[in-house]
């Protein structure tokens, strides 16, 4: 979160769906990030936004929920992984370059972004082809679960956690 010198965070393992929660709180930021979608420049992080993360155990993606001040979701950000873990009740994970950008404030706009980045990452042996496919196949689900409004976590609400925590 480059720009943010204050926040602050909770991390949750859940047990019961198997996944790790991450909610920051960002607090002071030195510049407003904007994303733009359609012509239109997005907000994504200001001061007083949030941003919740779901780490899954037993999926190839990280999911990142972007919230205005209100607790009202902005956008999403998708990763495609080949590896989710956790090291000192830290959750991380190894990043397959490929990402969503999913806009449901913008007609539910999915995009595909670093599709470059992924098949430089090929040619240059850093990943596999066995990682390669992995990611598109990963990510070709994701699209469709979210098209048929199955993904987990963005269904999930997110001003309930909010509100837990904050």
């Amino acid at each position: 979160m480059k720009g943010v010198s204050d926040w602050d965070l909770v991390i949750q393992k859940r047990e019961n769906e198997n996944y790790y929660l991450t909610i920051k709180r960002i607090n002071k930021i030195d510049e407003t990030f904007f994303m733009n979608k359609s012509g239109k420049d997005i907000v994504y992080l200001d001061n007083g936004y949030f941003v919740v993360e779901f780490t899954p155990l037993n999926h190839f993606y990280n999911a990142r929920a972007y919230l205005d001040k209100n607790a009202n979701v902005v956008g999403y950000y998708f990763d495609m992984t080949c590896y989710n873990g956790v090291e000192e009740n830290i959750p991380y994970y190894d990043d397959l370059y490929l990402d969503i950008i999913y806009c449901p404030n913008e007609d539910n706009q999915i995009i595909v972004d670093d599709e470059d980045e992924l098949l430089e990452a090929l040619q240059n042996e850093q990943i596999t082809k066995k990682e390669f496919d992995l990611a598109r196949k990963v990510c070709s689900e994701l699209i469709e679960e979210i098209q048929e409004n199955k993904n987990v976590f963005v269904n999930m609400d997110k001003k309930e956690l909010i509100q837990k925590y904050f």
